[in-house]
Formats: structure tokens, sequence, C-alpha cells
């Protein structure tokens, strides 16, 4: 509960909330706006990979283990395990099922094994020079992938069941 400093009258002013987006401020306080005129995710995403450089390698560097990450969180809120139990499912930390549940760390390709034997998680990985595009996986499997981009020199596509 708020008071007043001792002496001082009892008068609060409101501030008017507002909160930004890549590119749009906005004040929610005095001004109604629709969902459909904010950003989609693939808006933003999309100008900060044509933006940054630096981003889009990061990004690129990085969807191995944001595909990975997608099937563990999957697999762990169907059979709703916490990430201990998880981690003792798999002989890991809890720690390590953290670090692979944020996108951010490639796993390696012992934790990829482990993944698919104790999951039942297929995983697979077509990396193709540039101006071919992947052919190892099928095109069903193509139509569903997790991730698929062009990075200097290669195409990669990730693909799970």
């Amino acid at each position: 509960m708020w008071w007043p400093p001792s002496g001082a009258p009892a008068q609060r002013t409101e501030v008017p909330r507002q909160y930004s987006t890549w590119h749009h401020k906005f004040d929610i306080a005095h001004q109604l706006v629709k969902l459909s005129d904010l950003p989609t995710h693939e808006d933003v995403l999309a100008a900060h990979l044509d933006a940054d450089p630096d981003y889009r390698r990061a990004w690129e560097r990085t969807a191995l283990a944001r595909a990975v990450a997608v099937k563990v969180i999957a697999y762990r809120a169907e059979h709703r395990l916490s990430q201990i139990r998880l981690a003792r499912r798999l002989g890991m930390s809890q720690p390590a099922i953290a670090r692979l549940e944020s996108g951010e760390h490639n796993p390696t390709f012992p934790t990829l094994l482990r993944l698919s034997k104790t999951l039942g998680i297929e995983l697979a990985l077509d990396i193709a020079p540039s101006g071919r595009e992947p052919q190892l996986i099928s095109s069903r499997a193509r139509r569903n992938a997790l991730a698929s981009f062009h990075g200097d020199g290669y195409t990669v596509l990730i693909a799970a069941t």
C-alpha cells in the first residue's frame, strides 16, 4: 500500500503506462491498439535478421539448438515432466536440460544421440552447398522442417519427428 510522506498531501499522480516494440511506442492509457496493427513475430525477426548481420549469424549458428529445444520442451510438456525428472531420465543434470531448452547452445553429437535413444526423437540435418537445395531429407520432412535457412555458402534444413 502506498502512503504519502509525512506532512505531504495525500495526492497521487497517474503516469500513463507505455511499452515499446522495435519501431513503435504505444501509450496504452490513451490509445487503443488493435492486435492486427502490431508487427508479427515473423516481421520483427525478419527486420532484425535483415538489419544486423551479426544477429543473422548468431541466429543461423543456433538453428540446431532452437530445433532441439522445441522438441525437448514438447516432449517434457507432453509427458508432464519437470526438468529434474527429464534430467534423471536422460542421465544429465537439470542445468544441462535448461541449457538445451534455452535454444542458445548447440548440443553435442553425443547429446543428440542420447536424446534420440532415450526420448525417441528423430532428428535430420541436411546441409547443402549454396545454390543447391538439401535433397537428403524427404519432401514431407522439408514441408514440416523445424528450421531452414541459407547461410554464407550453404543451405541448412533441420527436421524432427
